[in-house]
C-alpha cells in the first residue's frame, strides 16, 4: 500500500479555519436552539476518532483503517439523541470540529 501523507498534511494545514468556521457554526446553533452536551461530547470523540483511523489510513496501515473511518461518524447519529432538527445540527458541526482539532493537533505535532 502505498502512503499518503500530503493529503494529511494538507487537510492538517485547513484545519484551523475549519475550527474557526465551526466555532461560529456554535454560536449559530447557540443561538438558535437548546444545548445538547452529551450529543457534542459524543460528536467531538467520534469527529477525532474518525481522523485517527483516517491517519493510519493515510500512513499506509491498512485499507480497513478507510472503511472505519468513513463509517464512524454513523455512530455520532446513532447514539445521539435527537428530539429535534437543531440538535442533528450540533452533532454535525461537532464532528466536524473533532475532526478539524485531531488533524490541527496532528499537524503542531509534526512541525
Amino acid at each position: 500500500m502505498k502512503k499518503n501523507n500530503a493529503i494529511s498534511l494538507s487537510l492538517a494545514s485547513k484545519a484551523p479555519i475549519a475550527i474557526v468556521i465551526c466555532c461560529f457554526g456554535f454560536v449559530l446553533l447557540a443561538l438558535s436552539s437548546a444545548f445538547h452536551l452529551t450529543n457534542l461530547l459524543l460528536a467531538l470523540s467520534v469527529g477525532a476518532l474518525s481522523a485517527v483511523l483516517l491517519l493510519a489510513y493515510w500512513h499506509g496501515k491498512g485499507g480497513h483503517f478507510f472503511i472505519l473511518g468513513l463509517a464512524a461518524p454513523m455512530l455520532s447519529i446513532l447514539f445521539s439523541e435527537l428530539p429535534d432538527f437543531w440538535a442533528l445540527g450540533w452533532v454535525i458541526n461537532g464532528f466536524f470540529c473533532g475532526f478539524a482539532i485531531l488533524l490541527w493537533l496532528f499537524k503542531v505535532k509534526n512541525r
